[in-house]
Parts: structure tokens; C-alpha cells; sequence
């Protein structure tokens, strides 16, 4: 059975998604860190608190490099009245 072990080999996805009626702020912009080898720098973002009913600011991360991708970080997409948290991830 070539196809179960095909599906049992394929990496599990789970994409979470947040959806708001409100545009965040925009971006801060910062100092990026001097280079680390084997990582890539995530820059902040912001991100929607629920419990506060604000945008939050999460401070630039480190992330482990991949060769042969390359990270695209989180960011906000307008979607007609709402906007739309695209998690960071790594693209070829």
C-alpha cells in the first residue's frame, strides 16, 4: 500500500489563523542584531490579545536557518473589513 505509506511519511501541517475587525499599528522598526550564523532574523511583529482587546508588540527573533528556504515572517493581510495574522514560516 504505496499511498499509506506515502501519507504516513507526509509532515503533519496545522495552520491557526486570527481574524480581527481592527488594523494593527504599524511596525516598529529596530536595530537588527549583527548576524548569527545558522539563524535567520524574525522581525516583530504585532500581535492581537484577546484578553485586552489591543494589539500587542512582540519583540525580533532568532530563528535556526534552513537551507534552501527562506523565512517569511509574521505579517497582517487585509481581508475586506477584517485583517488577518499570517504566521512566520518557510517558504522555497
Amino acid at each position: 500500500r504505496v499511498f499509506d505509506a506515502v501519507r504516513a511519511a507526509a509532515p503533519a501541517q496545522v495552520a491557526v489563523g486570527v481574524t480581527i475587525g481592527v488594523p494593527p499599528p504599524p511596525p516598529r522598526y529596530m536595530r537588527v542584531p549583527p548576524p548569527r550564523v545558522g539563524y535567520v532574523w524574525a522581525p516583530g511583529y504585532w500581535r492581537w490579545d484577546y484578553r485586552l482587546h489591543r494589539h500587542i508588540w512582540v519583540g525580533g527573533y532568532w530563528v535556526h536557518a534552513r537551507p534552501g528556504y527562506r523565512y517569511v515572517p509574521e505579517h497582517w493581510v487585509h481581508h475586506g473589513r477584517n485583517w488577518r495574522l499570517v504566521r512566520g514560516r518557510w517558504a522555497h
